[in-house]
């Protein structure tokens, strides 16, 4: 028994090191087309460096993973750009999904943004990076949030922080740019990611392939 635990651990981090380099070198990949928006102003970039964030995200998702994907109630979507899409998250690979099939960018936690090529990336097609230690940064959240919305951009946020590891939803969960775009008039849209966590889980890299998932936008509030 012990040599076939040791073959199984093996086998996991092997897909774990697969889907990290994968993962870069897409990145790498995809700045060919991102890196000259950095000259177009913020605000403005982020419709032409999208192009490149889901070709990148659909690299990640069909080119890695080899994943089934299902999209229900994609015609709930906003036909006018500039809405916030507010999801569940389950996995890593719930921010490529909601990225490919809703047209938006995140909130994310600063350290992403040194990750070579994948900060930069992102940081470029609307990816808004700040410290969660910081309450003055969920303040300017908020405020570079509302800039890029109101610019034509579009953003999705996971109001629970991080991502479930039991599949239940967190009972705390950040709320205020929800509710600032709700009163504002800026369109939320509801969604919910599911099967995500069979492909990567929440605790870990190790890739399964070929794993059902899918995202199911709802109507907006």
């Amino acid at each position: 028994w012990f040599p076939g635990i040791q073959y199984a651990a093996m086998l996991r981090a092997l897909r774990g090191l697969y889907g990290l380099v994968s993962i870069l070198v897409w990145a790498a990949f995809v700045s060919i087309p991102i890196l000259p928006t950095a000259i177009i102003p913020r605000g403005r970039r982020e419709r032409f460096a999208m192009v490149g964030a889901r070709l990148f995200a659909w690299l990640c998702i069909h080119a890695t993973c080899f994943a089934r994907v299902t999209v229900a109630g994609r015609e709930n979507l906003p036909t006018k750009p500039g809405y916030l899409v507010v999801c569940n998250h389950r996995s890593w690979v719930d921010v490529g999904l909601i990225i490919l099939h809703t047209f938006s960018q995140g909130i994310s936690k600063k350290e992403i943004a040194y990750v070579p090529f994948f900060g930069l990336n992102g940081y470029l097609s609307g990816v808004i990076f700040f410290d969660r230690a910081s309450k003055m940064e969920r303040g300017r959240v908020v405020e570079d949030a509302l800039f890029l919305l109101r610019s034509g951009a579009n953003l999705h946020v996971f109001p629970e922080g991080t991502r479930t590891r039991d599949g239940k939803l967190r009972e705390k969960a950040s709320l205020r740019l929800v509710q600032v775009c709700a009163e504002q008039g800026i369109p939320v849209v509801p969604a919910c990611v599911w099967g995500t966590e069979r492909a990567v889980p929440a605790n870990g890299f190790a890739l399964s392939f070929r794993q059902e998932m899918g995202l199911e936008p709802a109507k907006p509030v």
